[in-house]
């Protein structure tokens, strides 16, 4: 059979990266995305646990805003190291370092990167406490009086959580190399615990003070998230120390120079996060906290596979450039973007057609009213097509990432910012259509950066990472996911708002999960019908996964 990129294609690819070969191969990515995939669900689970107990707790207003702004900060900053920052820089320069020089030489970077990473958090943190007002009034424009003087506090208690966030994704990169990904990955989840055992903590008097409460369990739950990864990461690589040589070692400089590239990639990145917060702070009370709950929602949708699929991808790539192994790098991205589109379409066409049951099941409860989750549900709707395209964006950057191209990166990073701040305000505010328009634009936005990034990916590699073939399995996937949705359609019908205005009842527990169950069987078994040959692989290693505990 010819080689699987064309002879033209090799020869183009080699022109641009002398020595990539493109004749061997190297396994399959499957348990490594099980592995993360399972550690991020289970640390998304948590994290929605967090915000069902706050939403109980607390409801939507003024409190509740006012958290989630301060929360935006080490939200914003564990997104940006963790998803877009440090392991995108890490992990290919650890990997050609090994490659290279050998165990002591990695070793040694990471040390020094750990000395960097330690003394940047610091004055991170007392930066973000002293700019805490000016911070505020960037991203909370329309907070005043005793709300805008309540979010500047939280910031100051919350912004230290800067620290530890670096240091896991640092440990993070370090044990994604040596193929363990689980403990990284739930690692998070402890920050959502300590959040929920707070909020629910015998004493409170009022909503304001389990504001407090949680705002301090956030750091607490930082260092614990922390306290978890360094155990497999000892037991991996043995003692790291801070190395204080930084500048002497040219492979330091060279990741330095790279995490810089990376962080203007990870900021563009996040004022996507930003202007969108600042233009809901302009709304009604409660619409941070809708659009909050919205984006949370989708965000443990497509998180556990999108994220998890994307750590398990950057690896095995950044290994591929460093090794010269050019079909790995081929079939990793294939298989990759395969695994997270199997699972993620069915899952947002269950969302298009159970946006309001599903909200009003999680969230109808408490001091969370009946309009409260009309607004987060509609919000919902419109952030379907985000939840497809920012998965398509966490495997996507992968290959960038791997191959040290992030000048295109934060070229299509600053386009996305002025696509989705336009299309989101313009929506909003203009176009009077609130958190729903917000969101709409938010889908846009985001749908129009996957586009350039295939584009210019499609350039890159000509013809190297089987674009046709993926599309024709993606097309099979919508097939078997349009008679998925239409069965939890007829089950649950979401149209009656009587019946799913009185929130979890076990009726509605019932029927909602009797719903997405007969949803997957239709969709399992429609696939197996068009011959989607990745859910016949993610079915029988999971069986054997589980065969081997049994």
């Amino acid at each position: 059979m010819p080689g699987l990129w064309g002879r033209r294609a090799r020869r183009r690819v080699r022109l641009r990266y002398p020595g990539l070969d493109v004749s061997s191969s190297r396994p399959s990515l499957l348990r490594a995305f099980l592995a993360s995939s399972v550690g991020t669900a289970l640390s998304r689970v948590l994290g929605l646990i967090r915000e069902l107990t706050l939403a109980n707790v607390v409801g939507a207003g003024m409190w509740m805003d006012s958290w989630v702004m301060a929360f935006t900060f080490p939200g914003m900053l564990r997104r940006f190291v963790a998803d877009e920052g440090l392991t995108g820089a890490l992990v290919p320069a650890i990997a050609k370092a090994e490659q290279e020089e050998g165990v002591q030489a990695a070793t040694a970077l990471a040390g020094r990167v750990l000395a960097a990473l330690i003394l940047t958090g610091i004055i991170l943190s007392i930066g973000g406490i002293l700019a805490a007002p000016w911070l505020v009034d960037w991203v909370a424009a329309g907070f005043e009086g005793e709300k805008r003087a309540l979010t500047i506090q939280l910031t100051q208690v919350m912004f230290p959580f800067a620290i530890f966030v670096s240091l896991v994704s640092w440990c993070e990169g370090l044990l994604n190399h040596r193929d363990h990904f689980f403990i990284p990955k739930i690692a998070p989840g402890l920050v959502s615990a300590a959040v929920v055992l707070a909020a629910l903590w015998p004493g409170h008097q009022n909503a304001l003070d389990v504001i407090w409460s949680v705002s301090w369990a956030v750091i607490v739950g930082g260092a614990a998230h922390l306290a978890v990864c360094l155990v497999p990461l000892w037991r991996r690589w043995g003692p790291i120390r801070p190395r204080l040589d930084a500048m002497a070692d040219p492979r330091f400089r060279r990741v330095l120079s790279e995490m810089g590239k990376v962080a203007v990639i990870g900021i563009m990145a996040q004022i996507n996060v930003l202007a969108l917060r600042y233009v809901a702070s302009l709304l009604e009370d409660g619409a941070v906290t809708w659009y909050w709950n919205a984006t949370r929602l989708v965000d443990f949708a497509q998180g556990a596979i999108a994220v998890g699929v994307g750590s398990a991808l950057l690896p095995v790539m950044a290994k591929a450039v460093a090794q010269s192994d050019g079909e790995s790098f081929r079939s990793s991205f294939s298989s990759a973007t395969r695994l997270a589109a199997v699972l993620l379409i069915p899952a947002g066409a269950l969302l298009l057609v159970l946006h309001r049951p599903i909200t009003a099941v999680l969230l109808r409860h408490g001091e969370y009213a009946w309009h409260d989750v009309t607004a987060t549900s509609a919000a919902l709707l419109m952030l379907v097509p985000y939840m497809w395209a920012l998965a398509g964006i966490q495997i996507v950057k992968k290959p960038f990432f791997a191959l040290d191209r992030r000048g295109e990166l934060i070229a299509v990073g600053l386009v996305g910012v002025l696509l989705t701040a336009g299309f989101g305000y313009g929506l909003a505010i203009p176009g009077q259509m609130g958190v729903e328009g917000l969101s709409l634009g938010l889908s846009l936005g985001v749908s129009a950066q996957l586009v350039i990034y295939l584009v210019l990916l499609r350039r890159l590699v000509p013809g190297g990472l089987g674009f046709r073939s993926l599309f024709t399995s993606l097309i099979k996937m919508v097939l078997a996911a349009i008679p998925a949705a239409a069965t939890a359609w007829y089950i649950a019908d979401p149209s009656i708002d009587a019946t799913w205005a009185q929130g979890p009842t076990p009726t509605n527990i019932l029927v909602l999960g009797g719903a997405g169950l007969a949803a997957g069987f239709v969709y399992v078994a429609a696939s197996m019908a068009l011959g989607i040959e990745s859910v016949k692989r993610v079915a029988q290693r999971v069986i054997q996964r589980f065969g081997r505990k049994g």
